[in-house]
């Protein structure tokens, strides 16, 4: 809790409510002003004075001659004016420390009982102020912050207009809304983006998901509609709060890894070499990864399949995914979910990241990634028989390949591992002699991840091989 200063601003608004055409009320060292329409005739003016407490008003008349000066106050209740104050032979007749209410001035000319002018004016004290500190409160979650205004914002004022002709009464409400800002002295979310501000518009706010990331100060500025301001700060307040935040990259056919934002798309193939980073989250010390097998997208997260656990902020973490063939350095068919938990053990905060998700394709076996020629003639140009990378053999887990001459007889063969295949080099059987230029014929089938075979769907076709 903050011990500050009581601050307390006091508004005194004075509205015009009747005047004769030669009237002159002048309102001493008014703040604000601004006409104003109320249920029954004319505009009137709006004279708002943020200091003293209460009001001060001059009064004359068109001839600024001496007069008698009545000074009235209204009885709502009775719908009757009550003489309140009176200067006789002045001619400019001032009434200070007015308190909240209706009041009526006449001017009579001088000794003579004849009016001359008779106008009207309201009298509001705003008391809206500050009551004296911010309070705070902070835990791993969240940070509370309450400026206690008073009045509440929106307060309403109800002014009447006192209607000669009709002797009645007519009243209208004055909203005095209140807006608030906050401001801080540092970034709260440490240069993370896209994180919701919207805690700034409230008096009683909680910054949280996540709570602050810095230690700061927090400076709160609260605006009536008259423009009138007030501001409270608080000390520094040490942010305590863990927030995780991930990064994942992805290995292409050559082992070069880069980030990617597309893991969770339809196209990724098995078998799906991933690993995850975890530099840029903020205040842990200890950081959790856990992976999901079975996972139904967006519902739940299955079964835990592997968990890593590391106080090195900047350790890579390559997930060992079991496998009913042996565990896997990436990712088979399915559909895995993956989460960071940190956590800070001198503090105890604890936060973790929503689930993500990994999606493999079911396995596919495109004609368009097996190529139709080759030139294996030692130029380094297209040297090598062997599936085209930009045209993935999705999700393929073993491959078998025989490749005839056009006799029949068979000058290569390869069964095994899709992702151990080094292609064919023009050579019988890869290290034999070397096969003349011509057509060949290629018969290709294997096993996806998804355990489905092609060996009875084998794909065929002709291969060129040119030597010059």
């Amino acid at each position: 809790m903050i011990n500050l200063y009581k601050l307390l601003i006091t508004t005194v608004l004075f509205v015009i409510l009747q005047a004769s055409s030669f009237a002159q009320i002048t309102a001493i060292g008014a703040d604000y002003s601004k006409p104003t329409s109320f249920l029954r005739g004319k505009p009137d003016m709006i004279h708002v004075f943020f200091s003293p407490l209460t009001g001060n008003l001059e009064a004359r008349h068109h001839t600024n001659e001496n007069a008698d000066f009545t000074w009235e106050k209204l009885d709502v209740d009775a719908q009757t004016f009550l003489s309140v104050h009176v200067e006789n032979g002045v001619s400019v007749s001032s009434f200070a420390s007015l308190s909240d209410g209706g009041y009526r001035v006449t001017a009579d000319s001088a000794g003579t009982g004849v009016s001359i002018d008779t106008f009207a004016v309201w009298v509001i004290i705003d008391t809206f102020h500050l009551e004296g500190e911010i309070q705070y409160s902070s835990t791993c979650e969240w940070l509370d912050l309450e400026a206690a205004v008073r009045p509440v914002a929106n307060a309403p004022y109800r002014i009447y207009q006192f209607e000669n002709t009709s002797g009645r009464l007519y009243d209208t409400i004055i909203y005095n809304r209140l807006t608030t800002d906050w401001t801080t002295s540092a970034d709260i979310y440490d240069g993370l983006p896209d994180i919701d501000d919207s805690w700034k518009r409230w008096n009683k706010t909680t910054i949280s998901e996540p709570a602050p990331l810095v230690d700061a100060t927090y400076t709160v500025v609260v605006k009536d509609v008259f423009g009138k301001t007030v501001t409270a700060s608080t000390p520094q307040i040490p942010a305590i709060a863990v927030y995780p935040v991930f990064t994942v990259e992805t290995s292409d056919e050559n082992g070069n890894w880069a980030s990617t934002l597309t893991y969770a798309a339809e196209n990724n193939s098995a078998l799906y070499r991933v690993r995850f980073k975890h530099n840029d989250s903020r205040h842990a010390t200890k950081y959790t990864w856990k992976g999901y097998g079975n996972v139904n997208m967006e519902q739940t997260r299955g079964v835990l399949i592997w968990s890593q656990t590391t106080t090195d902020l900047n350790e890579t973490v390559s997930p060992v995914v079991p496998h009913r063939t042996g565990n896997l350095d990436g990712y088979p068919t399915g559909k895995y979910g993956f989460q960071l938990i940190v956590e800070n053990t001198l503090t105890g905060c604890i936060d973790s990241s929503l689930l993500s998700y990994i999606n493999v394709s079911n396995s596919n076996f495109p004609y368009k990634a097996i190529p139709n020629a080759f030139t294996p003639n030692g130029d380094g140009q297209n040297d090598i028989f062997r599936f085209i990378k930009n045209e993935n053999i999705i999700s393929m887990r073993t491959i078998n390949i025989r490749i005839l001459d056009r006799g029949g007889k068979m000058v290569y063969s390869y069964s095994g591992d899709y992702d151990k295949w080094q292609g064919w080099n023009g050579k019988v059987n890869n290290n034999g002699a070397k096969c003349t230029s011509g057509v060949y014929y290629y018969i290709v089938s294997g096993t996806g991840w998804d355990d489905y075979s092609y060996d009875g769907k084998e794909y065929r076709s002709f291969l060129h091989l040119f030597t010059d």
